[in-house]
């Protein structure tokens, strides 16, 4: 291929790549906006673990059915088949001991009447599965929706304590400049510079560590939405905004927690359910009455000719009683075992009962405490405030020192910090008290 060939097929190939569009670059995707309430609310949705227990409630469900079907009657088609084969002839006065092929079939149906109360026991006990089921779905429930509250307020501090770490960051460059420009003019020494240069480095390194937190903080709230780590997700909120009260006195909390809690609610259904086992152990003491019903066809043919083979088809309907009057100590011991476990889980129900009262006051006196707190450090932080503004008053006219300036700037830093911490521990503390009455609360209303 000569040049003049080559340079026309590469300008042909310039002129194609020309005219076809370009594809602009994928636009970054939106980010979801959740708010406290819809972050539970997807979590609750997207949370395998709740999910399992879900499904294990929809087994206990079925489980009922299984232990209704007992009540029922037994339908079974059967069939059987032989052959009897002499070794030799004999003599016999009964035809069914000659050689002869056997065959019969038919429909067989039981009714069991009576079992020791042991079907009515198992029945019950299904039921009352049911409930611990139910009660195992509710506390998945309240732990995720109390773990998802509790790390969206800790993302919610550590917003608050970026914009303190920022505006301490601020302040100390302010003071910089001011610093350098009384160097110059001579009215400070150079030290008063080195200072504010090495607190701003504290102040800068205080920030990338709250940045870290914050990052931290979002990707397991990402895990517990069931969203990618990298996913672009924005957790809108501000620890203000969040009601300050509880609307509980300590009595009215604590019979809320023993009629709603989840944990005690599994506690005493174990108890019923051992109770169960025990009395349906004791059901062997009892006898059994079964009612039977065959519709059968039969058959039998005789190798020896001289008699004649035959097919006859009738229908049996009986009852069958069977007590078992000794076990060797089989149904006492498994009783007094049985009876044992009830009484322990008795014990331990009632030890539950004494812990969640002991967590409902506990929390409450975290409320309280906590309420105290935000009062005293909204005071601190005012009056760190007027401390710094003064301290850099004095230093901006030459009547004070750096020293005084940096100790009231990294004061008012501690009183931001404080007055943010205060508030997260309340509504932490309100977060803990709604988990222990057992109640969902997921806009912390």
């Amino acid at each position: 291929m000569n040049t003049g060939c080559r340079l026309f097929w590469f300008r042909l190939l310039l002129l194609l790549c020309l005219a076809l569009p370009l594809r602009e670059p994928d636009a970054p995707r939106a980010a979801e906006i959740f708010t406290m309430e819809q972050a539970v609310a997807r979590a609750m949705q997207a949370n395998p673990g709740v999910e399992a227990k879900m499904l294990l409630l929809e087994q206990a469900r079925l489980n009922v059915g299984v232990a209704q079907s007992y009540f029922w009657p037994r339908v079974s088609l059967v069939g059987t088949s032989s052959r009897v084969q002499n070794y030799e002839e004999v003599q016999t006065y009964n035809s069914d001991n000659l050689t002869s092929d056997n065959w019969s079939k038919g429909l067989r149906a039981s009714l069991s009447l009576f079992a020791g109360f042991a079907h009515l026991n198992n029945l019950q006990k299904s039921r009352i599965a049911v409930e611990v089921e139910k009660a195992r779905h509710r506390q998945a429930r309240l732990e995720l929706g109390s773990n998802v509250q509790l790390q969206f307020l800790q993302l919610l501090k550590c917003r608050e304590d970026l914009k303190s770490a920022e505006e301490a960051v601020a302040r100390i460059e302010t003071q910089l400049k001011a610093a350098e420009a009384f160097v110059k003019v001579g009215m400070a020494p150079y030290v008063n510079v080195l200072q504010n240069r090495t607190e701003l480095s504290s102040a800068r390194q205080q920030v990338i560590r709250v940045n870290n937190d914050i990052r931290n903080a979002e990707v397991q709230l990402n895990r517990y939405l069931g969203f990618s780590p990298d996913r672009p997700v924005r957790y809108a909120g501000n620890l203000k905004n969040f009601s300050s009260t509880v609307g509980y006195t300590e009595e009215e909390a604590v019979a809320a927690a023993i009629r709603q809690r989840p944990d005690l609610t599994m506690a005493r259904k174990s108890v019923e359910v051992a109770y169960k086992d025990m009395h349906i152990a004791m059901g062997q003491y009892l006898p059994r009455v079964d009612a039977t019903y065959d519709n059968m066809s039969s058959s039998k043919e005789y190798d020896d000719k001289r008699y004649q083979g035959y097919t006859r088809n009738y229908w049996a309907a009986g009852l069958n009683f069977s007590w078992e009057i000794f076990s060797g100590g089989e149904t006492t011991f498994s009783t007094l075992a049985d009876r044992k476990k009830a009484q322990s889980l008795q014990k331990d129900y009632e030890d539950a009962m004494s812990g969640a009262r002991a967590d409902v006051i506990r929390s409450l006196l975290d409320i309280k405490a906590a309420r105290e707190l935000i009062a005293a450090s909204r005071q601190g932080m005012d009056a760190a405030r007027e401390s710094y503004a003064m301290a850099n008053k004095r230093y901006m006219t030459n009547t004070g020192t750096i020293t005084e300036l940096l100790d009231a700037q990294l004061k008012l830093t501690q009183a931001e910090n404080d007055a943010s911490r205060a508030l997260t521990e309340y509504h932490s503390a309100r977060v803990r008290f709604f988990y222990h009455i057992g109640r969902e609360n997921p806009g912390l209303r």
